[in-house]
């Protein structure tokens, strides 16, 4: 209220366009990827044969207290550390390949998100934030390729 007992209008501050669209990409592509997340169990359990990996097979293993490696051994896919997106792509369109689809895009969601928001950076001249966004795109990226292994 002002001096005259009458409600002051409070100015809202303007967001600017890299953040509303870094949200947006970020609010729709976490929305796609729990959708994913909810139906696909579903589909693995309906299809269990039509799967890149037995999922009868893996629980037995696990409730059994094998090794990673013996998990992997028993589900009968030889995976190596490094192959992960040769097993993805080759398996896609199974049920357990829309299930690992969801993990991508949700893990990967910053990496998606950034992209418009370089763009706004480097239209508005914001070199410094262009080139952070840039590196920590590159990070992503780094990481999900499987060229850093912190896993070991």
């Amino acid at each position: 209220m002002n001096m005259n007992g009458k409600p002051q209008k409070i100015k809202k501050p303007e967001i600017e366009k890299s953040q509303l669209y870094y949200g947006k990409v970020v609010h729709y592509i976490t929305i796609v990827s729990c959708l994913a997340a909810l139906l696909a169990p579903v589909l693995i359990l309906l299809f269990p044969h039509h799967n890149l990996l037995n999922p009868t097979l893996i629980f037995n293993a696990i409730f059994d207290g094998k090794r990673p490696a013996e998990i992997w051994e028993a589900a009968g896919v030889p995976f190596k550390s490094g192959d992960f997106w040769k097993l993805f792509l080759s398996s896609l369109f199974t049920p357990d390949g829309f299930a690992t689809l969801g993990v991508v895009l949700g893990c990967s969601v910053t990496l998606w998100a950034l992209i418009p928001a370089v763009w706004q950076f480097f239209k508005k001249k914001e070199y410094f934030y262009t080139c952070v966004s840039l590196f920590v795109m590159a990070l992503i990226a780094l990481a999900m390729s499987g060229l850093v292994n912190m896993a070991g």
